[in-house]
């Protein structure tokens, strides 16, 4: 058992331990005073003066998908998309829903996915400017939305993927 004085001595010791290193600390560093607070305080009411951030525009997908490739899409695909979607007929829902004639399918519609209510509040059908407006910035295109990808901000990319997803069916829809 330890004896009082040993305890004591030990609580003494790192007290002045604590003491001096506070003091060394205090000598090296020389704190600056503001002349003026960092951080303005107003009591007037908030003003609104900042515009909401403008749609991000890009050109239309459609003339770049007349030279679209679709080997490089197939490849862009498999490396950046197929970790969460698949392309199979008939093939399975991953993270993503599958992508099996998406060009004209009902926005939200893959059975055995739930979507967001984001991308579900969108209607319509899968157009090749909305795929592309899409894979550009998906929290873009849908605040909200489930999709974590970033995007792919390469046009000629996008057009490389949206022929090669056009392929990805039956009887592919006409380019426009």
């Amino acid at each position: 058992m330890a004896s009082f004085n040993t305890i004591a001595g030990c609580v003494l010791a790192s007290a002045l331990f604590a003491m001096v290193v506070g003091k060394v600390s205090n000598a090296v560093v020389h704190p600056h005073k503001l002349d003026k607070p960092a951080l303005a305080v107003s009591n007037d009411a908030p003003t609104q003066t900042a515009a909401a951030p403008a749609a991000i525009e890009i050109p239309p997908i459609g003339p770049k998908l007349a030279s679209a490739n679709v080997d490089a899409g197939k490849a862009i695909f498999m490396k950046q998309c197929f970790t969460c979607h698949t392309v199979d007929k008939g093939g399975a829902n991953k993270v993503g829903p599958n992508l099996w004639d998406v060009v004209d399918r009902k926005k939200a519609s893959h059975a055995g996915f739930s979507y967001s209510s984001a991308l579900t509040a969108k209607g319509g059908e899968w157009t090749y400017e909305d795929i592309d407006h899409l894979i550009f910035k998906p929290s873009a295109y849908a605040r909200g939305t489930k999709m974590a990808f970033a995007g792919l901000p390469k046009e000629q990319e996008r057009a490389d993927v949206i022929a090669y997803l056009r392929t990805m069916a039956d009887t592919p829809k006409p380019l426009p």
